[in-house]
């Protein structure tokens, strides 16, 4: 068999389907790339067979065609040397002084781009944890719609031709005209960058667009002690780039959901705690809650309503300081009972006047 035959290129069988034909292609692609490999004039050969190869057998009535009678002959490119300038007439100055008169046009003398790639968008998203969550730290699978670059193009959106073929824009001549009152003015096509000759495609794959919209579960960390608000930055988990161009960022904004107890401040924590006349007039032990689980806080004898007592080292782990952590505040609430029995008021009576208020 020929190391023409198109299955020979592509390293299949000749029964292969369009997915091993397809695997096999971008396979090869990977390695044969003209992006790939720069100024090798044989990968590029290379490229453009295995190109037309996937091209004849990806199509089910070429590949019959290709089948029974063999590849078709490939036309001959015959182009127009490229011109450029104005067409008849001469506009230096005197004494061999050049000038550009027709700054207002601007009209761009590169007869070549240089091709750079564009850095992929950053991707925005939101999470709702637990105020229990957000202590602890945890992590998250979320769901993004990212854009994707083409595999067969690389993100660039266009592949080296099967065949140079002339270019329809110029009709292969090079150079675009424009007519300005008496004079003619002519500057380098753009689409065959002056060459007259279209050496590049439109990507299949991608229709000519670098990239696709494809929804990704991706694994995100969670760190201990976020804040309602915060926002979380992973560098090259945006969309990808065209060509060289690099991955955007992933931006988390996190939304801490309330607590029934704790209010944050910072790294420090707030509740409140409701305790008797009595146990506000004697003093008493209580069990508070923490992150922590459950401790006993002493309430001193005599403590007023609103009074804060601290529980040092009970608040939320710092994520500036990872050794540092924050303070719980307990706000005492005394309860004044109501009171419906005549004991009960003569008792009280009897307390406010061995312990008179000093107004």
């Amino acid at each position: 068999m020929s190391r023409s035959d198109y299955y020979v290129l592509l390293g299949v069988d000749k029964s292969a389907s369009k997915t091993e034909i397809r695997r096999a292609f971008r396979k090869l692609a990977r390695k044969y790339h003209p992006d790939i490999n720069p100024g090798d004039n044989v990968a590029a050969v290379r490229y453009r067979r295995i190109y037309e190869a996937h091209e004849v057998l990806m199509d089910a009535e070429r590949r019959e065609h290709y089948d029974s009678t063999g590849p078709a002959p490939k036309p001959k490119v015959t182009s127009e040397p490229a011109r450029f300038g104005f067409e008849g007439f001469d506009f230096s100055l005197p004494g061999g002084r050049d000038v550009n008169i027709f700054n207002d046009l601007h009209y761009s003398s590169v007869l070549s781009k240089e091709r750079s790639g564009l850095v992929g968008e950053d991707i925005y998203t939101r999470i709702v944890i637990s105020f229990n969550d957000s202590l602890s730290g945890l992590n998250r699978s979320i769901q993004i719609e990212r854009k994707i670059s083409c595999v067969t193009c690389e993100g660039w959106g266009e592949i080296p031709a099967v065949e140079p073929r002339p270019c329809l824009i110029c009709n292969g001549r090079g150079r675009a005209t424009q007519a300005r009152g008496f004079m003619l003015f002519a500057r380098p096509c753009l689409s065959c960058e002056g060459t007259g000759v279209v050496v590049r495609e439109k990507c299949r794959d991608c229709v000519g667009g670098g990239r696709s919209t494809e929804s990704e579960a991706i694994d995100i960390e969670i760190p201990r002690g976020i804040a309602d608000g915060d926002k979380l930055c992973f560098t090259g988990m945006g969309s990808q780039g065209c060509g060289t161009g690099t991955a955007g960022d992933l931006y988390v904004h996190v939304q801490v959901e309330s607590h029934s107890s704790f209010i944050r401040k910072g790294d420090d924590l707030f509740c409140s705690i409701p305790i008797s006349f009595g146990e506000a007039a004697l003093g008493t032990k209580v069990h508070v809650s923490t992150p922590d689980g459950s401790v006993t806080l002493r309430i001193p004898p005599g403590v007023q309503s609103g009074q804060k007592l601290r529980l040092s080292e009970r608040g939320v782990l710092s994520r500036s300081n990872k050794s540092g952590r924050g303070d719980l505040f307990v706000t005492i609430c005394v309860v004044t009972p109501l009171i419906y029995d005549d004991h009960s008021r003569e008792l009280l009576r009897e307390v406010d006047r061995l312990n008179p208020i000093q107004r």
